[in-house]
């Protein structure tokens, strides 16, 4: 478990520079279609479970300013050392810390609002997370979470794991991830105490006819397999997936895109937490 948590770690690290250039407009689309269907009240505080470079964090409190406590998570240095220089550039007054969002470091009913934007899919031990988040929350408080669902990505992340033992050898492979599936997302919300608000499943199917910029996002959206490999062994990774995907599939690399998009509230316990 803790291998797989620190190779993202690295990874993270790796592409925490160029994440927001390659990937920043798809995430920040997806948290502002969620976030108008989200009431608060004054002041909220705010939680961004494994913020990356702060972006979920800084748009919502764009949104809900102004806010009380701002504060994003995540197990990445270099995506903390990114959102950090970021807050602090725009003058947010957001505490970023280093930890494990499987082990929230927050008193219950703390925060008003969690976001989980596209990280949820990468937790090792999921129903643990969720109620987590479902214990920092504040009764009425809503989580936002945005994961990667099964199948997507299959056709990459099989490619890739071809491409590493090909070139380095099976010992040096990483376990090809396993996504959720919806259903189990939407049971885990409910098995956290959480009712479901809003829940969608977008599945869509692409042919990649441009290889070297869809290896090189994945590269940085997905680093699964390259925390623990050298910049020279990543590059050369790369250029490997690149000619084998123009090579073999002419027309196209076919991808699976799914993406869950939820909102759940934390209802009140009649009797506790209303007088």
């Amino acid at each position: 478990m803790e291998g797989v948590k620190d190779r993202l770690a690295r990874g993270y690290s790796r592409t925490s520079a160029l994440y927001d250039g390659l990937a920043g407009f798809g995430y920040l689309a997806a948290i502002r279609r969620l976030l108008p269907f989200v009431r608060l009240g004054p002041r909220p505080n705010i939680l961004d479970v494994g913020c990356g470079t702060g972006l979920n964090l800084l748009e919502a409190a764009r949104r809900f300013a102004p806010t009380g406590l701002l504060v994003g998570i995540d197990i990445s240095p270099g995506m903390v050392a990114v959102a950090t220089a970021k807050a602090r550039r725009l003058g947010a007054p957001a505490r970023i810390i280093l930890g494990d969002a499987e082990r929230l470091p927050f008193p219950d009913a703390t925060f008003d609002l969690v976001i989980c934007n596209s990280v949820f899919h990468w937790f090792q031990d999921r129903p643990g997370t969720m109620r987590q988040m479902a214990r920092v929350l504040k009764p009425g408080g809503y989580l936002v979470l945005i994961a990667a669902t099964a199948p997507g990505f299959r056709e990459w992340f099989l490619l890739i794991d071809a491409v590493i033992r090909a070139i380095l050898g099976p010992e040096r492979a990483a376990p090809v991830p396993e996504l959720p599936t919806p259903e189990e997302v939407a049971s885990l919300m409910e098995a956290a105490g959480l009712a479901v608000l809003r829940f969608e499943n977008h599945i869509q199917r692409h042919l990649v006819t441009e290889p070297v910029s869809f290896v090189q996002l994945m590269s940085v959206i997905a680093p699964t397999w390259s925390g623990d490999l050298t910049d020279a062994e990543v590059a050369a990774l790369q250029a490997a997936a690149v000619r084998l995907m123009a090579a073999g599939w002419p027309g196209g690399f076919p991808v699976t895109w799914s993406a869950l998009e939820a909102i759940a509230i934390k209802p009140f316990t009649p009797g506790r937490d209303r007088s």
